[in-house]
């Protein structure tokens, strides 16, 4: 029936016309639901902290201002996990049905918490201690980078943590799922690095136009990253020996890949306060997302590194180099196969911002960098030199 009024045009009002968003709309919906996550779980995480400090002495406990807490918590953290879910790609289904358990069992102890007057005594001791294990971990533990594996949910404050670390995963991942032609962002002109494509999510450019200019850029870890990248010498072609040249040609000629990483073009999602930067350098390529402000539990650095056009070898001593002057300067460095992964947090917005600078002139000094990796004795003086010359 619905298909012969919509012929004949009689019956019911007309469908509205859904329009698509453009794809830097999409962006910048994805962006504001990414500050908006951010914003529940730090309003969450503050009132567990205040739930900590208040069940320190059970017995000078006001359960009223408990609850009121408590109500609190059980509200923002709901509000993280529903703007979770439509925020992620794939729905985190490990962490939602933590969620839905946890902040049921929390609802049913406020509820069932009893006391005279405002102290807990008698058997509601038992609820007390039950609740305190729901909030809060048993000990100070390492928060673990893949909750949805370690399946450490047990809390609330491990609820918490897999929440944020949901959040920051989904959006690094962003600029790389993203396939962007010339038309749907800026191109951003620098006078030297390669093409790089632009979308403003927030804050990150002076201006719209199809065209910017590094004066555009008011991305704070962009600007900064950049500003790394232009202070040191394009490195020229590097010397070659004749096992380095066969494994290039190697590499190049039986890796389908390898051809099409060529083609890329690097994607910059920018705010004011935030970068997601995937960098197409040659044969590899490399992720740098970070977010800078004031506070300093919400700044970051994370960064990928991949590929190269030499052997798995050399690409793998390349990346012992990355990773030996990121270790001295604090990062949490992991290798896998001929993947980087290095994250570094905790730190204030000046130091975020010169470590970014560091990064940028890394980038440039290990362009090419493979083909020369000969052995491994050549890893610690190139680390020796960078450090010197440009961290």
């Amino acid at each position: 029936m619905a298909f012969w009024r919509k012929f004949f045009k009689k019956g019911g009002a007309a469908e509205p016309v859904r329009t698509r968003l453009s794809l830097a709309d999409q962006y910048q919906k994805k962006f504001q639901c990414f500050m908006a996550i951010m914003a529940a779980t730090e309003a969450a995480q503050e009132l567990l902290d205040r739930l900590y400090h208040l069940m320190t002495v059970p017995d000078k406990v006001n359960l009223s201002q408990l609850q009121g807490l408590g109500a609190g918590l059980l509200q923002h953290t709901r509000q993280a996990m529903d703007l979770l879910q439509d925020f992620c790609k794939t729905p985190p289904e490990g962490l939602i049905n933590a969620s839905v358990d946890l902040t049921n069992r929390l609802h049913q102890e406020l509820q069932s918490l009893e006391a005279t007057g405002d102290q807990v005594q008698g058997d509601s001791r038992y609820r007390w201690e039950a609740m305190r294990a729901l909030l809060f971990a048993a000990e100070a533990k390492d928060v673990p980078t893949d909750f949805e594996k370690a399946g450490a949910y047990s809390n609330l404050q491990d609820l918490l943590n897999g929440i944020a670390e949901q959040r920051l995963n989904e959006m690094f991942c962003l600029s790389l799922r993203g396939q962007v032609t010339k038309n749907q962002a800026a191109s951003l002109i620098t006078g030297r690095l390669v093409p790089i494509l632009v979308i403003d999510v927030g804050g990150g450019l002076a201006r719209p136009a199809a065209t910017v200019h590094l004066d555009d850029v008011t991305s704070l870890p962009f600007r900064s990253f950049l500003a790394g990248m232009m202070s040191i010498p394009w490195p020229k072609a590097r010397p070659l020996d004749m096992k380095g040249f066969i494994s290039v040609i190697g590499v190049t000629s039986t890796t389908p890949r390898a051809e099409d990483q060529l083609q890329k073009v690097s994607l910059a999602l920018l705010a004011q306060n935030y970068m997601n930067f995937s960098l197409c350098l040659g044969y590899h390529a490399s992720t740098i997302e970070s977010y800078v402000d004031d506070l300093v539990r919400r700044n970051y650095i994370r960064f990928h590194y991949q590929g190269g056009a030499a052997s798995v070898e050399r690409r793998v001593r390349r990346l012992r180099l990355i990773q030996g002057v990121l270790t001295r300067l604090n990062f949490q460095v992991a290798i896998e196969g001929d993947l980087l992964d290095a994250r570094q947090s905790g730190q204030d917005q000046k130091a975020l911002l010169k470590l970014l600078e560091i990064l940028g002139r890394l980038e440039v000094f290990t362009k090419q960098m493979d083909m020369v990796m000969s052995d491994d004795e050549v890893i610690f003086g190139y680390i020796d030199e960078f450090l010197a010359r440009h961290g």
